[in-house]
């Protein structure tokens, strides 16, 4: 997911659980509980609060950190990253096109009221009208139909086998509305607050500043430990971290990694560190000017300096991209040996600007252009980033500004597919597949409004070995296709990677959160371990 828009061993795991769901089969798992202090209170700082609690509508990491307390999906990601039963207490495949999820009894929404298959009917049908304008809408385009088969049974009919489906139900393009609240087109605001069948409440929320939420007495699963908690927007980095000194905050996400060793030096904090999975990339629009020329976009990859953007921005703590999946993300397609070996073939743009002039030498515009690049201000590393960039860029003859916004306007005006030239994006997934990045960045069904596809990049051969590899649940075959999208995606430039960064969080060294995962924007991360020490 959009950014503001370990693992190994997790991974091997989850995976085996995706091949035994994708052949057949029923899940259920009991919540555990243990008795805990309550906490009255915490307050919890974020890089952003976004003008909008509607997920569809604000699809980004810090939506999500927010929703995924008052929100949850049939399904949920384990702290293993795994799958396991939420708001269902058991799925099923009955055969590679059909899903059933049975529903738990006893599920409420946050005002009481009981949670329904009518409510599941009405989410996913909600993502997939094309009038709603759901920025989750392409998790939901292999669906045929979805329908209540019994009162606490919900089926869903794909229209073809599709292995990443699975994971839908479970990150934030699977968390339940309530049906009713769907049809007001206020939801999201603070006249219409959404409400979930999570462990936690929305009492208040002022946009971009900030959002109350109260533990639920009456929440199907473990008892919340915090009692309220609150979410206050800090934009500024140093004014968060000087908040955490004086603890007028008790943690935070989305840490700089830069930043990291300032706040390991704060004597009452503790900092959590996990690789990320995430990516961050420059978009070229391919379908218009000047980025619809091969030699221009060869240009910008070779003018961007992964190695030494690593080493300022990341101090070492993630690496240089040389495509766009992190290596980690193919764990059960192929082994880590196997993804260097691989990734050591494909076309690469190592930093030469030598080579950048003569690229751009050879395109239709030799004498460079002028350009102006969008970056969010709230992101720890794109305005750093576009800054190296840009300064690359007007020494090979291409001049280069940023344009620093707000990140709920830079996002809005990225899904808006308008004027999109170049972009400087971070992405981070919503579930741990090979064929995740891909399908978002390279398909030609994303390509779209509100799709993610930025590079309006369309392949056909491309589009085809996407489809192998969303329907074929066998990990050679689905390796195979992904070989075939990575080569003509590193040929044709379709978009330039950058960095994999490592993911970071502080805490009050008072408390503990043994929960965080990669995933922490998409799971009820303050019952995930959450309590004092």
């Amino acid at each position: 997911m959009e950014k503001g828009f370990t693992r190994r061993s997790a991974m091997i795991n989850w995976v085996a659980l995706t091949a035994a769901f994708v052949i057949t089969g029923a899940f259920a798992i009991a919540p555990s509980a243990k008795a805990e202090e309550q906490i009255e209170s915490i307050t919890w700082a974020l890089p952003s609060i976004p003008d909008t609690l509607f997920v569809p509508h604000a699809w980004t990491t810090y939506t999500g950190a927010i929703m995924s307390l008052v929100q949850e999906g049939p399904l949920a990601f384990g702290d293993d990253l795994a799958l396991e039963p939420a708001s269902a207490d058991k799925w099923e495949q009955i055969d590679p096109t059909t899903i059933k999820y049975h529903l738990r009894s006893g599920v409420k929404f946050g005002d009481g009221s009981p949670f329904t298959a009518d409510d599941i009917l009405a989410t996913f049908k909600y993502h997939m009208n094309p009038a709603s304008g759901s920025q989750l809408a392409s998790f939901y385009s292999s669906v045929a139909t979805v329908e209540a088969t019994a009162p606490d049974e919900v089926t869903v009919k794909l229209k073809a086998p599709n292995v990443q489906f699975a994971y839908t139900a479970a990150h934030m393009a699977g968390f339940v509305f309530k049906k009713e609240q769907l049809a007001d087109k206020n939801i999201g605001t603070p006249e219409v607050l959404p409400l979930g069948t999570g462990p936690y409440k929305l009492v208040e929320f002022v946009p971009t500043d900030h959002v109350i939420l109260e533990a639920r007495d009456d929440y199907w699963g473990p008892k919340p430990v915090v009692k309220r908690i609150t979410f206050q927007a800090i934009p500024d980095r140093q004014a968060r971290l000087l908040a955490m000194q004086s603890g007028d905050i008790d943690g935070t996400f989305d840490l700089a990694i830069s930043d990291v060793d300032q706040w390991r030096a704060l004597s009452n904090v503790d900092i959590v560190t996990k690789p990320s999975l995430g990516v961050f990339a420059l978009t070229l629009d391919h379908s218009t000017p000047p980025f619809d020329d091969i030699h221009v976009r060869r240009a910008v990859a070779y003018a961007v300096d992964r190695e030494g953007l690593v080493k300022a921005l990341l101090k070492g703590n993630g690496e240089a991209a040389t495509a766009l999946n992190p290596p980690e993300i193919w764990s059960g397609v192929l082994t880590p040996d196997e993804v260097r070996a691989f990734y050591a073939t494909l076309p690469s743009y190592p930093f030469d600007l030598t080579k950048a002039k003569a690229e751009l030498a050879q395109s239709g515009h030799p004498d460079g252009f002028d350009i102006t690049i969008p970056a969010s201000t709230d992101d720890p590393y794109m305005v750093n980033i576009m800054q190296s960039v840009v300064e690359n860029l007007k020494q090979i003859g291409i001049r280069a500004s940023i344009q620093q916004m707000d990140n709920n306007t830079w996002l809005a005006q990225y899904f808006r597919h308008e004027n999109l030239g170049m972009q400087i994006s971070a992405y981070y997934p919503d579930f741990a597949d090979a064929a995740n990045y891909p399908y978002l960045f390279f398909s030609s069904a994303t390509a779209v409004k509100e799709g993610m596809n930025a590079s309006n990049f369309k392949n056909d051969e491309v589009d085809a070995f996407l489809k192998i590899a969303n329907e074929n649940a066998d990990p050679k075959a689905r390796a195979d296709a992904l070989k075939g999208v990575f080569k003509i995606a590193n040929e044709d430039v379709s978009l330039v990677p950058i960095f994999w960064p490592a993911s970071a969080m502080a805490i009050n060294n008072k408390y503990r959160l043994t929960g965080y995962t990669a995933f922490w924007y998409s799971i009820p991360w303050a019952i995930r371990g959450f309590g004092l020490k």
